[in-house]
Order: C-alpha cells, then sequence, then structure tokens
C-alpha cells in the first residue's frame, strides 16, 4: 500500500472512532445551553445501514358521516397524490341505504364510492356501521331484531367486494366508536361481544375470491376494560381477530405510544394474537373540528406522531380527507406530502431531541432525512446540525423541501465519508433533506 493510501485509510479509521465521540460531545454542550427544560437535537444519518423495508403508516385516510357521497369527487387527486394506501369509510349501512326490507341490497351508491377510492390508487377499508333500519329493533344505533340478519348483512357485504367485486386486500372492521354511537359496552344489556360474534360469523361464512382482514372495535380511546374483556372473549371463541383498532385524538405524543403499550401486553401475551394489526383507525391532534386540527402545529404533530409509530403500528388513518375536520388544503396534508416523497428502505438515524425527532429513507440512490420540530406550545426554535455518514460519494446534489412550500438546491462536495449542515427549524416546522451523488 503506498504512503497516501496509509494516511488516507488511516484518517477514515481516526475519523470512524473520533465522530461518535464528537456528536456526544455536540449533544452535551447543547444540553448544558438548553437546560432542564428538555434537549437539543444532533441527527446522524447511517447512509450505510437499512433497517430494512420502510414502515409506511401515514399512508391511510378515513372520512366520516361529512360529504360521504362526494368527498372523493372533490378530493380523488389529493387522495391520490400522497400515494393513499387506504381509505376508510363509516355509515356505510345507513349513509349509502345499501339494506332494504325482507334482506334486500342496493350497492350502487357505496359502490360509486369504493370505485372512485380504487381509481385514486386505494383500497377501501369500510367500518361495518350502523345498524341497516330494515333489521334494526329501532334506530341506527340499535341492536338487531334477529341476530342472525346481522350476520347476513356483514357475510353479503364481504361477498359482495371481496367476492363479485374481488378487490385484494380489503379491511372490515365491526362498528365505529361503539362506546359512544349505540353506548354498547363489553357485558351488560347491550353488548359489543355479541355484535362482533355474529359478525364473525357472517365474515366465516362469506364465499370470497380475495382475502381479507376482519376485525375491531374502534373505540374512541384505547380502554383496558375493553381490552380485558375483548381479549379473552376472542380466545374462548376462536373468533377471528386479523387485526385490533382504536381511535386516538390527543396532541399529547405519550398517549400514542402508551397506546401501543397497553396492546402489545395483551397481542404478545399468547401466540393465538401473534399476527394481529394494530390500527389506530381514526387519528388527531384535537377531537374538535378546527383547532389544532388546522395549524401548523397539527402537520407537526402527525408528522411526529408516525415517527414515533413507525415500526409499532400498521396503520394510523388521518381523519378526515373533506369536510369540517379535512386534511385537503390544509397544513396536515402538506405533512402528508412530505411522508409520501420517502423511498421505501429506512435508514438507521440517531440524536433525536426533546422537540426535534426524524426519520430516514432511501430512494434509489438518494439518501433521504425528514427532520421536524414539534412544539405545542409554538416557542421553540432549533438550529439542527444533520450529519450524513459512511458516504462512499464525494460530489453530491443536497436538495432541502421545507414543510408548506419551498424548496433549494445546490452542489456539495466532501473529501470525507461525512457531510454535514445546519438546518433552522422554526416551531413546528419540518425540513425534507435529500443528498443525492453526482
Amino acid at each position: 500500500m503506498k504512503r497516501d493510501q496509509v494516511i488516507s485509510f488511516g484518517g477514515v479509521v481516526i475519523l470512524a472512532l473520533v465522530l461518535p465521540l464528537l456528536l456526544k460531545g455536540v449533544n452535551y454542550v447543547q444540553k448544558l445551553l438548553v437546560g432542564a427544560e428538555g434537549r437539543l437535537a444532533a441527527i446522524t444519518v447511517e447512509t450505510d445501514h437499512v433497517l430494512g423495508p420502510m414502515p409506511q403508516p401515514w399512508r391511510a385516510l378515513a372520512q366520516g358521516g361529512e360529504d360521504l357521497l362526494g368527498f372523493m369527487d372533490q378530493a380523488g387527486g389529493e387522495v391520490a397524490g400522497v400515494k393513499t394506501q387506504y381509505v376508510r369509510i363509516d355509515h356505510i349501512y345507513d349513509g349509502f341505504n345499501v339494506v332494504g326490507p325482507g334482506l334486500t341490497f342496493n350497492w350502487s351508491s357505496l359502490d360509486q364510492v369504493v370505485d372512485k377510492i380504487r381509481a385514486a390508487g386505494a383500497t377501501p377499508f369500510l367500518s361495518l356501521s350502523y345498524m341497516p333500519i330494515a333489521i334494526s329493533k329501532s334506530d341506527i344505533l340499535d341492536e338487531p331484531k334477529d341476530w342472525n340478519e346481522w350476520s347476513q348483512v356483514v357475510q353479503r357485504t364481504i361477498e359482495h367486494y371481496s367476492g363479485e367485486k374481488s378487490i385484494p386486500g380489503m379491511y372490515y372492521e365491526v362498528w365505529n366508536e361503539p362506546d359512544l354511537f349505540g353506548k354498547w359496552t363489553m357485558g351488560g344489556a347491550k353488548d359489543y361481544k355479541k355484535l362482533y360474534l355474529y359478525a364473525s360469523r357472517g365474515a366465516q361464512a362469506a364465499r370470497v375470491a380475495q382475502s381479507f382482514k376482519f376485525g375491531g372495535p374502534a373505540t374512541t380511546g384505547l380502554y383496558k376494560n375493553w381490552m380485558d374483556s375483548f381479549f379473552p372473549f376472542i380466545l374462548e371463541n376462536r373468533l377471528r381477530l386479523d387485526f385490533f383498532s382504536w381511535h386516538r385524538y390527543d396532541a399529547n405524543l405519550a398517549k400514542y405510544s402508551e397506546d401501543v403499550a397497553f396492546v402489545n401486553r395483551w397481542i404478545e401475551s399468547h401466540p393465538y394474537f401473534a399476527n394481529v394489526e394494530k390500527v389506530i383507525s381514526e387519528m388527531g391532534p384535537d377531537a374538535e373540528k378546527g383547532g389544532e386540527n388546522d395549524t401548523r402545529a397539527g402537520a407537526a404533530h402527525l408528522l411526529t406522531v408516525m415517527r414515533e409509530l413507525l415500526s409499532q403500528i400498521k396503520y394510523g388513518f388521518t381523519f378526515s380527507v373533506t369536510g369540517q375536520w379535512g386534511v385537503v388544503g390544509k397544513p396536515r396534508y402538506e405533512a402528508l406530502r412530505l411522508l409520501s416523497n420517502l423511498g421505501d428502505l429506512r435508514l438507521a438515524v440517531t440524536g433525536d431531541g426533546t422537540w426535534v425527532r426524524a426519520f430516514g429513507a432511501k430512494k434509489g440512490d438518494t439518501y433521504q432525512v425528514l427532520v421536524v420540530n414539534y412544539d405545542p406550545k409554538g416557542g421553540h426554535s432549533e438550529v439542527v446540525p444533520v450529519t450524513f455518514v459512511d458516504l462512499v460519494n464525494q460530489n453530491f446534489s443536497l436538495k432541502q423541501i421545507a414543510m408548506g412550500g419551498g424548496t433549494s438546491q445546490s452542489e456539495v462536495a466532501t473529501t470525507e465519508a461525512m457531510l454535514q449542515r445546519n438546518v433552522p427549524l422554526t416551531p413546528n416546522s419540518a425540513m425534507l433533506l435529500e443528498l443525492t451523488p453526482r
């Protein structure tokens, strides 16, 4: 080996040994500057460390009772524009007049919406709600007069979409927020377990051409008393449960992680639940319309929650597409647009702070890192050092895409195996950095 090659090799070795110490030192100094309130971030992207396929829980949108018939006409392009994989809709029985007297079925109105979802490149996720008047004791939130008729309604629904229309990968969720809409409980006179049991029998009897997922309960939050009754009931009756779902509206990031930890205690405690997916079938920073949902803080919240739950859940459905809770034309849609740019491989990233979090991806030859500064109080700004390490090339194109608009691109070079840039982040802002070899 030539002398200059030895020196070059030695420099790389020294850099590899010293760099982690330098970064720790930077973090230490920054922590002293910030004080006890929190810690600043120092993001490191390991360009040669692919963790595996990039989970994409954000590719899921939900629509409630508003604009049910026309929301895809208004926003089909936007749904496709952020590469949505699933669109959840509820009110499928009362909102589309599917079931008539004598258990007759008219799918025409619901089919129109389903077909538009598919035309946008997504798959429908149907919440089996609410009780068809034709079979109900009184209204759409009541029990059926004959529980076997409820089974048949579910069976025919699954046979129509996973059979006759042969749509692959459909999801069917038993009811929507049963603890609120209908005041269903675990036990008692109006028992959700009975609602699920007869729906499950219908799913079991369905003759279909395509595989599908079946689950619930889609409660307004995650409630221990529901889990402690529901999971043993599923086990005792050997019922089908492909996914366990709940809703979460909260600005507090910790609540989302706590939910997953609670569910994992049940799922991981018995092999019967080994393949059960975790789905937050409605989510947002605020359960009320407007508020933080329509702000930059709401957009930063969306990005940060997805970062926290990246490998923890299968899907997190942002509520809603259009209407008073709608994301189209709002900051949260810009957050989804940033996420839709990420590649299919996940890169290792370290150095999160109290307010700033990041996750990395690889898209072809391009290294990406999405950095978000979430502060619901709206007061924290930060200049974040972002370092790409283990680089092979020396000349790059660096593109920076700000959430909500604004893109810059420059040519950069390095004589080392690393490249650092300082990224200024105002409160509730985000930046996607893309580093492409030239």
